[in-house]
């Protein structure tokens, strides 16, 4: 399984053979001159957030064909992997630039780079950095590789950020997760976190993170608290049934 840095290098070699050649925008006022002059200013891997964002809102619609978006498309996904800012391009945003698109109709080794990518960017996103995951973002990362493979990739057990990540999420979204499961393209996808519960130990762990951190952080010790008790809960309610 590729890392995030090696990922987004395979970007930039798969789609290596595009370039911004011949691109066009419409020319009836919608598309600044500035903008245009700003995305041809620079190599492709000197662009930065303000040199793409509007060439990402209107791409594909008023601005350059598939092939030139192609092109873009490595710096833009490295770009959402670096600062994650949502003033910028959402991978939710990306997801419907790529349906437009129809990525899926893509060549296969296309296809492969852009999940390969997705996947790496989960891992680190999840389990590498302090995130605010919510289930938008779990979501639509389960529009590229599948909610299942989503969950499965969440070292929720072995990783500290994982944890720490997993305790916030499910604070807030754990209730609704339970009772209502996931939807993902109108299509809803029931959650069964029992058999993982108890097969990662996760309980013991959470009330042994619960102990070490009630003095030092108690904020995170009573969410801590909160989620063991829906879990438990959870485990009683599938032994009843």
């Amino acid at each position: 399984m590729k890392d995030l840095i090696t990922s987004i290098e395979n970007l930039y070699e798969t789609f290596g053979g595009y370039s911004s050649q011949g691109i066009h925008y419409c020319d009836c006022g919608c598309i600044n001159e500035k903008d245009v002059e700003r995305l041809g200013s620079k190599t492709l891997r000197e662009l930065e957030q303000d040199d793409l964002i509007s060439y990402h809102g209107s791409a594909l619609y008023t601005w350059g064909e598939v092939e030139h978006y192609k092109h873009f498309l490595p710096r833009i996904c490295e770009l959402i992997s670096t600062y994650r800012d949502f003033s910028y391009v959402t991978l939710d945003e990306l997801f419907a630039k790529l349906e437009y698109a129809e990525w899926t109709k893509w060549p296969e080794n296309e296809q492969q780079a852009l999940r390969e990518y997705v996947v790496a960017d989960w891992i680190d996103f999840s389990n590498k950095n302090q995130s605010e995951i919510n289930l938008q973002i779990l979501e639509v990362y389960g529009k590229f590789i599948g909610i299942k493979e989503v969950l499965k990739l969440w070292d929720i057990s072995n990783s500290e950020e994982g944890i720490r990540n997993f305790v916030y999420f499910f604070y807030w979204h754990g209730s609704q997760i339970l009772s209502k499961g996931v939807h993902i393209s109108e299509t809803k996808y029931e959650i069964n976190f029992r058999e993982r519960i108890q097969a990662e130990g996760l309980i013991s762990k959470l009330e042994n993170l619960f102990f070490k951190t009630e003095d030092i952080n108690p904020d995170y010790a009573d969410k801590i608290s909160v989620v063991l008790q829906m879990l438990e809960q959870e485990i009683k309610a599938n032994m009843l049934k």
